[in-house]
């Protein structure tokens, strides 16, 4: 079999990111000495991807690498192809070419890539006045003026003097300054931001009260408008900005301070904070707080500035919700719809072959489901993602069907309101590739187990996994098509999102469709 040598792989991933991406018509924005690489989701259009020569990273879900693991992340291809791509159809060799290659040459590069420039820390240079600084954060932001003052008193937020930009400063335990971040203090420059050079982001921006309680913020600005909205007492509790979506500020703060015993996640109502929020959560549950201890506290419109905004009578951006935690709750909520009413034709024929089979009759079908499924992907189109997602939901409701005669204790509307209340959006990251893979192999577990209760963990698993690819084929799926298909030597016209109002569930062989 021919594969990619050590030395292919070093030469792909040693490609620079940033020209690469720039060739094919991606937005980047140059920030310092890195880039920010701009794309586009369910979510909306994000910018937390940094990506600086050969390296990438994004903050928001914590993961970073090389070339060919971007090229696997951002446009779905599989190993062989990414590394394939970066080597411009540059073809693996055979296994005894790759045994010849020296140990020497297969770590030379990977070596040199290990090289860090690590920079000196410095605060950039106060300027002679604070008027821009004020300007903008009272005028523009409607801040605080004694909240400002109070951080500006304490050396946490100041102008500096080459740009006259606002520099929000993040401090150890001891108040040492360890890290700071850049904003511009024009108006109509929001976009503007930028770490300084050397900062360790373990520490954020924060303020140090001897209260139990700590209050979690994305951004420095977030944060001081939170207390000009609620400035009661607000010197004795303990506030900190994440500059982004990274846990490691929190975390460093928490270490530092055991005796905080209440935690709120202050982020933003958007699809990146909502998602954060529960994996914030999570963490700090496994961590050893409890459930009492960690609480989520979201703006009614889109940040803390824009809820504040609106307090003031201006039109303050509203609240975007998650766009799959709401697919994922619409198809739950039509599966409820349905299997409510007595007179659906697909529900009428479903129970009748039960009544003729016996609970086998789920299994079969589910087999029989994914065999259509498989058929209808094969052809990497938009037009595929109708067909899917009529045997896709197909087996979520199977699955769920046959949960419901394994114990008396279940009901179909318990069990979707169970999987509904443990989705989280942050766990759910894959492409279809491994969600089709999870899929299969959980109908082949199912089909397996002889026992009860581990028939219906896998059961349960089948219906969430189905919701799941149901929740990806409507938000995700026809942007890693596009984003697949941009690779291909023919031009293909971009695919076309799934419209809602189209049944989800076609006729098939002659049996009744699922009708909303």
């Amino acid at each position: 079999m021919a594969l990619y040598t050590q030395e292919q792989l070093e030469k792909a991933n040693s490609v620079n990111l940033e020209e690469y991406l720039l060739h094919r018509g991606e937005k980047l924005k140059r920030t310092g000495k890195e880039s920010r690489f701009y794309y586009r989701d369910s979510g909306g259009e994000h910018d937390s991807v940094s990506v600086s020569g050969n390296r990438w990273y994004d903050h928001k879900n914590q993961t970073g690498g090389y070339p060919v693991k971007f090229l696997q992340e951002f446009y779905g291809l599989g190993f062989r192809e990414a590394v394939r791509e970066l080597l411009d159809g540059e073809t693996p060799v055979n296994m005894q070419e790759q045994a010849e290659i020296s140990c020497a040459e297969k770590q030379r590069e990977s070596l040199n890539n290990e090289k860090r420039e690590t920079a000196t820390f410095a605060l950039p240079e106060k300027a002679g006045n604070m008027k821009r600084l004020f300007a903008y954060l009272l005028k523009t932001r409607r801040l605080s003026r004694e909240v400002v003052k109070a951080f500006v008193d304490a050396g946490l937020v100041y102008q500096e003097r080459r740009y006259n930009n606002i520099v929000f400063v993040g401090t150890d335990a001891g108040g040492n300054p360890r890290s700071a971040s850049l904003k511009s203090s024009a108006s109509g420059a929001k976009g503007f931001r930028m770490t300084v050079s050397g900062s360790d982001t373990d520490y954020g921006f924060c303020w140090r009260g001897g209260g139990e309680r700590l209050f979690v913020f994305e951004a420095a600005v977030d944060l001081i408008t939170f207390l000009t909205m609620y400035p009661k007492d607000w010197e004795k509790q303990s506030y900190i900005a994440l500059d982004g979506l990274s846990p490691k500020p929190m975390l460093r703060f928490l270490q530092e301070r055991d005796d905080i015993s209440e935690i709120y996640l202050c982020l933003d109502n958007d699809p990146a904070g909502i998602e954060t929020c529960d994996k914030f959560r999570d963490l700090l549950l496994e961590r050893g707080y409890a459930e009492d201890q960690v609480w989520p506290l979201l703006p009614a419109c889109k940040d803390w500035n824009e809820s504040l905004k609106a307090e003031e009578g201006l039109a303050g951006q509203p609240a975007q919700p998650h766009p799959k935690k709401e697919a994922y709750q619409k198809i739950v909520g039509q599966l409820r719809n349905l299997n409510g009413n007595t007179e659906a034709a697909y529900c009428q024929w479903r129970d009748r072959q039960v009544e003729k089979t016996g609970q086998a009759f789920y299994l079969q079908r589910i087999a029989r489901e994914w065999e259509e499924l498989q058929k209808a992907r094969k052809s990497c189109s938009a037009d595929s993602i109708k067909p899917m997602m009529a045997g896709t939901i197909r087996i979520a409701d199977l699955a769920v069907c046959m949960l419901c005669g394994l114990e008396d204790a279940y009901t179909y509307r318990g069990i979707l309101s169970g999987l509904e209340q443990g989705y989280k959006p942050y766990q759910d990251k894959q492409k279809s590739d491994g969600r089709l893979g999870d899929l299969k192999k959980g109908i082949d577990e199912a089909q397996q187990t002889q026992d009860r209760q581990s028939l219906s963990c896998c059961l349960k698993a089948v219906a969430d996994m189905a919701l799941r690819l149901i929740v990806y084929l409507q938000t995700d799926y026809a942007l890693e098509l596009e984003r697949r298909n941009s690779f291909q030597m023919k031009e293909k016209s971009p695919p076309e999102m799934f419209q809602e109002e189209s049944s989800a569930i076609e006729e098939n062989s002659g049996e009744p469709s699922l009708a909303w």
